[in-house]
């Protein structure tokens, strides 16, 4: 089942009590759908939770008792988009708990790792997501867009559709 803002903000909760019973404090960096939920409004729902925690063990054994307790996928809360964050990421301090704190994506480093994606296809999001985030940005042509994307990655990482993508939404 697809999760909304309210559903993602519960097992946050769920999560903080987990982690209070094994007396660790986690940190959550979130990316992506999620972030597009809780912080824009921009879409209802999203499928997971992409992001980077730590300790990544401990979280990643307090999210599957989670997954457990609510009937939810396994990977309802996942890293798996750990090798595309980039060094220079900026985050953003979005909710305090006694043993969670959790991170949003910033909007321009969030544009940046949704071109770096671009996925195309009905079950996907990122198209509105980068058309959203451009209007979000005040962005107009697709020269401002790149620069944005430059300053957290190499250009030349990015797929030459991703590009085409970016000058087809500016610059038409």
């Amino acid at each position: 089942e697809p999760l909304a803002a309210a559903d993602i903000e519960r097992l946050f909760d769920a999560l903080n009590r987990e982690l209070a019973g094994e007396n660790i404090h986690g940190d959550v960096y979130l990316v992506g759908g999620a972030v597009m939920c809780l912080v824009h409004a921009a879409r209802e729902t999203t499928q997971d939770l992409d992001a980077w925690f730590q300790p990544a063990d401990e979280l990643r054994a307090a999210a599957a008792r989670v997954a457990a307790r609510h009937a939810l996928p396994a990977n309802w809360l996942n890293d798996a988009v750990k090798g595309f964050l980039s060094d220079r990421g900026s985050f953003r301090r979005y909710l305090d708990l006694s043993h969670l704190t959790v991170y949003t994506a910033e909007a321009e480093y969030l544009l940046a790792m949704k071109c770096l994606s671009a996925r195309i296809g009905e079950e996907f999001h990122d198209v509105d997501d980068i058309q959203y985030l451009l209007r979000y940005l005040n962005l107009t042509d697709a020269a401002s867009a790149k620069a944005i994307v430059e300053k957290y990655y190499p250009l030349e990482r990015f797929p030459q559709k991703t590009l085409y993508l970016l000058e087809e939404l500016l610059d038409a």
